[in-house]
């Protein structure tokens, strides 16, 4: 072979590596790119954070995870809840006890595991406050039986020390004045179940009204300085959420 063909030939190897290399990495930043927005897309941050105590992330619960009773029809059609699991605890028992309040507190709202009159049940949830001490989620779901459907909220706080589930009695004495001193002058709708504001009136006078005779464990959330207040409404099957600080 000539010396000219051998050279051709060098530059002709040579183009096709480099043409392949610049091809490589183009689909790597291209594969890169759509990792990054998958990830920004998966790891919301409404369901995964990490302290330096420990991390959350989601676990998941449906209809293959759960034994269909013998001779019963009435089982739920579609089962889909994600509930907060908290791992890398230095202490594990206390953080399989801790997730056992939260995995209890995600299926017994509707007591989803013997009830089996839904059509379709869906549950998840967003952190709204995490830090090393306290954590507190808000469980927003949908339930339905094919003649109705209904939307529902409700949350969990828990002292990461104690292990003890907060209650809302901890942060307010909630009575007629804070009705109407501080209801409706401090708090935000956050989420409101009607297209008038008004409308919410009274179901948050029901709530005040009745707030010795119930537990308060599971209406409300912490968000940062501000403390969440859910409403539930019964008879028109939704609720209403109310924000406002908390000193």
């Amino acid at each position: 072979m000539g010396r000219m063909k051998i050279v051709r030939l060098a530059m002709l190897i040579l183009s096709s590596f480099l043409l392949a290399a610049c091809s490589y990495k183009d689909n790597a930043e291209n594969n890169s790119d759509s990792m990054k927005a998958v990830r920004e897309d998966t790891f919301s941050d409404k369901w995964y954070a990490s302290t330096g105590r420990f991390g959350i992330a989601p676990g998941e619960l449906t209809n293959k995870d759960l034994a269909r009773p013998d001779n019963n029809n009435q089982w739920t059609k579609t089962l889909e809840i994600k509930y907060p699991q908290v791992y890398n605890m230095e202490d594990s028992e206390k953080e399989n006890r801790i997730n056992d309040t939260l995995y209890k507190e995600a299926v017994n709202y509707h007591d989803v595991l013997t009830n089996r009159n839904y059509h379709d049940y869906r549950v998840d949830y967003q952190l709204m406050e995490v830090n090393q001490d306290v954590i507190s989620i808000l469980f927003l779901g949908e339930v339905s039986d094919l003649k109705t459907a209904n939307s529902f909220a409700h949350a969990v706080t828990i002292d990461m020390n104690s292990e003890q589930q907060l209650d809302l009695k901890d942060f307010f004495e909630i009575e007629q004045s804070f009705l109407e001193e501080h209801l409706y002058t401090d708090f935000d709708v956050v989420e409101n179940n009607f297209d008038e504001k008004s409308d919410n009136t009274p179901f948050i006078e029901t709530f005040v009204n009745d707030y010795e005779l119930q537990a308060h464990t599971n209406d409300f959330y912490i968000n940062g300085d501000n403390i969440g207040i859910i409403i539930p409404t019964y008879n028109s099957m939704g609720y209403i959420l109310l924000q406002g600080n908390i000193e």
